[in-house]
This record gives C-alpha cells, sequence and structure tokens, in this order.
C-alpha cells in the first residue's frame, strides 16, 4: 500500500500545505508566495481533478486561513492570516509541553449547529482534544487569535476559558492518561514514524517529486502529532516515547533539503 492511499490527505489541507511551509521555514522567507499553479501541481501530484481543485481554490480564499493578494503581473497570491499563524505558533508549542492544562468550555441552543461547528473546528485546528461533551482540553497556550475569531463571529459569549496551573496532580494526570491512551498512542506515533521516514527518503526520487512528498506529508504529520496528539504534560507519557522522533525526522527533512523546496517554489512562481 502506497503512503497516499493508506494516509489520505484532504484536498484542502494539502493546499494550504505548500502556504504553511514557507512562512513556518525561515529559508525560504524570499521564495515566492505560492500561487495556484503551485497547488494544482501539488493537487495533481496526488491524484485530484481539475474541477475539485478549482473548488477547493475557492474555498481556500473564502476561508479563515489564507488572505490573498495580487501581485504586478496579475498572479493571486496566498499567504496565511492572523488566525493561520496563530495555528502555526500553536504546533511549534507543542512539543515544548507548556506546563498547566486549559480548558474550553463552550454552551449553544440546539439550534446553533454553524456556530457549534465553527468553535469545534477552531478548537481542533489548534490542538485541542474533547474531554467531555462541550468541553475540550489542551495545555495553556494564548488565545487571542481564538479570542480574535469568536468575537468577529458572534460567539465570544458562548466560550469559556479555564486554565489549570497546576499539572502535577498524579491522579489526575493517570486519568487523562487513560483518557487518551497514550500506549497506544505510542504504537500509532511509532508506525507513522517507520512510514513517513521510508517516504520522504526513498533514494533515487527526482527532486521536484522529493519535494511534492514532503509538502503532502505536512498534513499527514499535523493531524498525527497535533491534531490527534493528546495535549498532555510529560509527566504522562511513557518512556521512549516517539512523538520526538517524528517531529524531528520532518524539520530535519527540511533543513538538509532546503534546496529541494526551494526549486520547486520557483519552478511553480508564476
Amino acid at each position: 500500500m502506497t503512503f497516499e492511499r493508506k494516509y489520505p490527505v484532504p484536498l484542502s489541507a494539502l493546499l494550504l500545505a505548500p502556504i504553511v511551509v514557507r512562512e513556518d521555514l525561515p529559508r525560504l522567507a524570499k521564495a515566492p508566495l505560492v500561487s495556484a499553479r503551485a497547488m494544482t501541481d501539488l493537487a495533481h501530484f496526488a491524484g485530484h481533478r481539475d474541477g475539485a481543485i478549482r473548488t477547493a481554490l475557492s474555498r481556500l480564499r473564502a476561508s479563515n486561513t489564507v488572505e490573498t493578494s495580487t501581485d504586478r503581473d496579475g498572479v493571486t497570491r496566498y499567504r496565511l492570516t492572523t488566525l493561520g499563524r496563530s495555528i502555526g505558533t500553536a504546533v511549534r508549542g507543542r512539543p515544548s509541553r507548556p506546563s498547566g492544562l486549559l480548558l474550553a468550555v463552550f454552551s449553544f441552543t440546539a439550534d446553533d449547529t454553524r456556530e457549534r461547528s465553527t468553535v469545534r473546528d477552531a478548537l481542533r485546528l489548534h490542538g485541542f482534544q474533547k474531554l467531555a461533551q462541550n468541553v475540550y482540553v489542551s495545555g495553556d497556550l494564548d488565545t487571542s487569535a481564538l479570542d480574535e475569531l469568536f468575537e468577529k463571529e458572534g460567539l465570544a459569549d458562548n466560550v469559556f476559558w479555564f486554565r489549570a496551573r497546576d499539572d502535577k496532580d498524579p491522579r489526575l494526570l493517570r486519568r487523562l492518561g487513560g483518557v487518551f491512551d497514550v500506549e497506544a498512542r505510542a504504537k500509532t506515533l511509532a508506525t507513522v514514524r517507520d512510514d513517513l521516514e521510508q517516504y520522504l527518503l526513498a533514494p533515487k526520487l527526482e527532486p521536484l517529486t522529493r519535494a511534492r512528498r514532503f509538502f503532502y506529508a505536512g498534513p499527514v504529520h499535523y493531524q498525527v502529532t497535533f491534531v490527534e496528539e493528546p495535549p498532555l504534560p510529560a509527566a504522562v507519557l511513557p518512556k521512549d516515547y516517539p512523538l520526538d522522533e517524528l517531529l524531528k525526522l520532518m524539520s530535519t527533512f527540511a533543513r538538509t533539503h532546503g534546496s529541494v523546496l526551494e526549486r520547486w517554489f520557483e519552478t511553480f512562481a508564476s
């Protein structure tokens, strides 16, 4: 089974990947801003057709995570919004396992389906995990971008933050470890680590194909190490937890194959 079949990536997440990578890696700061042509190349690599790509690009432009501009040649360029960058900040801060926990509690009427979905999606993108009905948990983080979004959507009065600064209670840590089944998570992370290493470092790959694989792997890595990863203090985790190795795999590739990534951005700049 191929990596792409084993780890399917939604088209919307795939289109966002090079935008996130460009803004996340200092080496790519001077690379051309991402164009629709670049994202179409990546989508074709993953087997998507033009009609679906056009629809996904339209939805991406309408989202809260990216903003567009038109350069002097008339090419539309994509970059992250404040909300999009805040997600990146949350992702980069997760490996440090900040002390304390942050609970998000929200309340809506039964008819507020769209509003409830907006809050759940925003919390999930920032790495929160469901703890109970209408209660999500994360490591402590800066909520300013989320507050701004909820204010803009008229949801500020429906979401409440509760911070637990003391995460040293052994009973609480033990129960959290059980709720999120960290032993099973360790096995999942080890499997993804091995699969990702083979996918990214396969020999004799054409440079642009290797770059496309890195962009494809980005949403998979984000889903596994951030969205699905329980936001728990390090004290809860078993010894030799594979998360650090999985995180280093992507960062090491970006450092050692930076020229390959630059070449992809330059090839599809216009």
